[in-house]
């Protein structure tokens, strides 16, 4: 079940779009991609500071914000998330432990092959990546994590295809 923002939810009643995006987590830190580049989301300058809540509710510097060492907009398809919570047989005691995880398949332009290189020094398999659809000047805080789970297939040509499962 989400918990969603009244301010997602007054933003949906009036007919805006949310953008949607995913972020992969490398070794090297948390690369953000979407359709188009978020600027508002992932603003680079306040990362510095940790963005804690303090006890009347405010936040420090860098709270509105994500730090991410890439925001790009190289998502081409985010596709279509599956799953299912009746069982994949007939088999009533089967049932309990045959639901299908979510699953999705992801396509990114690499034309100029920057994945091909980019995985060469920070390998996306079996690293975490999460899923989000939120409205750009609003914080991160108030964006519906829809997917998170684990890259487990990468095909690379000129579009790379990421395929996740649920953790």
């Amino acid at each position: 079940m989400y918990r969603i923002p009244l301010s997602f939810h007054n933003r949906l009643l009036r007919g805006e779009q949310p953008t949607m995006y995913i972020v992969v987590s490398t070794p090297l830190g948390d690369r953000a991609y979407g359709n188009k580049e978020l600027i508002a989301v992932f603003d680079t300058a306040p990362i510095l500071a940790d963005g804690s809540h303090l006890a009347d509710g405010s936040w420090t510097a860098g709270g509105y914000s994500a730090g991410v060492l890439e925001k790009s907009g190289r998502v081409l398809d985010f596709g279509t998330f599956e799953r299912t919570i009746s069982p994949r047989t007939d088999d009533l005691l089967a049932a309990y432990s045959g639901k299908q995880r979510q699953h999705i398949s992801l396509q990114l332009d690499n034309a100029d092959a920057y994945f091909a290189q980019l995985i060469g020094k920070e390998p996306f398999l079996g690293r975490g990546i999460k899923a989000f659809v939120g409205f750009e000047d609003e914080p991160q805080a108030n964006h519906l994590n829809i997917f998170a789970g684990t890259i487990s297939e990468i095909s690379m040509l000129s579009v790379m295809t990421l395929e996740a499962d649920e953790r």
